[in-house]
């Protein structure tokens, strides 16, 4: 493999990564609309994208493990690649988080205070920019951009806890409708489901740090 079919094959390995992290943030925005408009149509749509989300996995898989046989890769090139094939693994789980949310919206009724639960959306729109900065943060090899999308975690642990001592009171109100106990537990685990996708954002964002310097750290 020559040296441009190597930059050619880098190319294609971002731009799928890119587009795997697209996904990602559609899968995330359809999951949490349809708890909004409780929309069980718009919530199984999250089924679809999981299922683009795997293909690209698979794709990215075959494709880093091409450049490493044929191009057998040094140093930072090296990096790149191994840090793309650990990267996916956290991509694929965040739009299984995204099916466990559409999931629950199948099975839930209408929930008389899921209004008040704004920072649900927030946490959503949160988790988005995560996703979609920690793509971009390897393929430009923006080590800031990638120590931010660590920082921006800790707002989104933030909203849950917010969401949990919410609900937490719901749960142990006197309620007359037997299920709304129930529901308000659901709720609260599409606020863990989202956290959850922050937690995975972080881990590529601390994938990407190791693919500059060479040295994988916890930052959350």
């Amino acid at each position: 493999m020559t040296r441009r079919q190597f930059d050619e094959q880098i190319a294609q390995l971002k731009d799928l990564l890119i587009k795997m992290g697209e996904l990602n943030c559609e899968a995330i925005e359809n999951a949490v609309n349809a708890v909004e408009k409780q929309d069980a149509t718009l919530a199984q749509s999250t089924k679809g994208l999981e299922r683009q989300v795997d293909e690209k996995e698979q794709q990215i898989e075959r494709l880093c493990l091409k450049l490493i046989l044929k191009q057998q890769p040094v140093a930072s090139d090296l990096l790149f690649v191994t840090s793309a094939m650990k990267m996916i693994t956290d991509m694929e789980r965040i739009a299984d988080q995204a099916v466990d949310i559409s999931e629950l919206v199948v099975k839930m009724s209408r929930l008389p205070y899921a209004d008040s639960l704004h920072e649900i959306d927030e946490m959503a729109d949160r988790v988005q920019a995560m996703v979609r900065n920690a793509a971009r943060s390897f393929v430009e090899r923006d080590a800031e951009l990638a120590k931010a999308v660590c920082r921006a975690d800790d707002g989104v642990d933030d909203l849950f806890e917010v969401i949990k001592h919410k609900l937490t009171g719901i749960v142990h109100r006197e309620i007359e409708e037997d299920d709304n106990g129930e529901q308000a537990l659901d709720m609260l685990m599409i606020a863990k489901y989202l956290e959850k996708i922050g937690d995975h954002a972080s881990n590529i964002a601390e994938w990407v740090l190791f693919m500059i310097t060479g040295e994988h750290k916890k930052l959350n």
